[in-house]
C-alpha cells in the first residue's frame, strides 16, 4: 500500500512538473527563450493564492492566482522581454536569470523568508476511501484540476485560432509574421500563458521555485523540445521515478532524475517524442 501511495503521489507530482514545463516548452517554442524566471513565476503565483485566498477563500485564491501571473508574464514581456527581439537567445537567458534573484527577492520582502501555510476548505479535507487505498481528498483534488487544465491546454492549441497560431508560430515565426498575425501580440500571449502555468496551490517556501526548475528543464529534455506528448510522458516518469526513490533513500530522489534523462538521451538524443521540426503535436 506504501508503494501505491507513492505511486500516486508521483503522479500528482508529474502533473505539477508537466504544466510548469509545458509553460517553459511553450515561450522557448514560440521565442527561443529559456526563460529561468519561470521557477520564481510559480512562487509568486503560489504566494500570491495563499494572501488572497486568507482574504477571500480558497476557491477564489486558486482562480485569481494563476491569472495574477500570467499579467506578470504578459508585463515582463512588453516591457523586457520584447526589447531582445532579434538578438542572441544569451540575452534573454541572462535577462530571466536576473529577473528570477530580484522578483525571489522582492517576494522575501513582502512576505518574509519564512513558509506561508495553506488552509484548504473544510470540503477538501480528510479522506477517500478508493477501495484498495484510503487517500488524502486535497491530492486528489489537484490530481484531478492538474488533469484537467491538461485537457484546456490541449484544446486550446489544437481547435482555437489563438492555439493553432501559436503553434504555427513555434514552426516557422517567419511566415506566420507575413501572414499578417501581429506577432508581438502572439508573444505577449504566449508568455502570460506560460507563467500562468507556473501558478501552484498549496503551502509555499521562497525558494521553492528554484527548486522545481531544474526537474521541469529535465521533463523537456526527456520527452523531447516542442512535443506536448513528450512532457506529459516525461513529467510522468520524473514523477512517478521521484517519489519512488524516496521510499529507497530520500537523497536519491534528485540523483534519479538525471539517471533516468542521461539514460534516455544516449539512446535517443531529441528525448522520447522529440523531431526535427516538431512542435506541440
Amino acid at each position: 500500500m506504501i508503494v501505491l501511495s507513492q505511486v500516486i503521489n508521483g503522479l500528482i507530482l508529474g502533473t505539477i512538473y508537466i504544466l510548469m514545463a509545458l509553460g517553459l516548452s511553450l515561450i522557448r517554442g514560440t521565442m527561443g527563450i529559456l526563460n529561468f524566471a519561470h521557477g520564481v513565476l510559480f512562487t509568486l503565483g503560489a504566494y500570491f493564492t495563499v494572501k488572497v485566498a486568507m482574504l477571500t477563500n480558497f476557491w477564489v485564491g486558486i482562480i485569481i492566482g494563476p491569472i495574477f501571473v500570467g499579467f506578470v508574464g504578459m508585463f515582463i514581456q512588453r516591457f523586457f522581454m520584447r526589447r531582445l527581439q532579434g538578438k542572441h537567445e544569451l540575452f534573454g537567458l541572462l535577462l530571466t536569470f536576473g529577473m528570477a534573484y530580484i522578483i525571489e527577492d522582492i517576494v522575501k520582502i513582502i512576505w518574509g523568508v519564512g513558509g506561508q501555510p495553506f488552509n484548504i476548505p473544510q470540503s477538501l479535507g480528510g479522506f477517500v476511501n478508493l477501495g484498495f487505498l484510503i487517500y488524502p481528498t486535497y491530492r486528489l483534488f489537484i490530481l484531478g484540476v492538474t488533469v484537467l487544465l491538461l485537457l484546456a491546454l490541449y484544446i486550446f492549441l489544437n481547435k482555437t485560432k489563438a492555439g493553432l497560431i501559436i503553434k504555427a508560430g513555434s514552426k516557422d515565426l517567419t511566415m506566420v509574421s507575413l501572414l499578417g498575425i501581429p506577432v508581438q501580440k502572439v508573444f505577449t500571449l504566449v508568455f502570460g500563458l506560460g507563467t500562468m502555468l507556473a501558478a501552484p496551490m498549496w503551502g509555499v517556501q521562497p525558494t521553492m521555485g528554484n527548486k522545481i526548475l531544474i526537474p521541469c528543464f529535465v521533463v523537456i529534455c526527456l520527452g523531447g523540445m516542442g512535443s506536448l506528448i513528450g512532457a506529459v510522458v516525461g513529467g510522468l516518469i520524473i514523477g512517478v521515478a521521484v517519489s519512488l526513490a524516496i521510499l529507497i533513500q530520500p537523497f536519491f530522489s534528485d540523483l534519479i532524475i538525471y539517471v533516468i534523462m542521461a539514460t534516455v538521451l544516449l539512446v535517443r538524443p531529441r528525448g522520447l517524442f522529440g523531431e526535427v521540426g516538431e512542435a506541440y503535436e
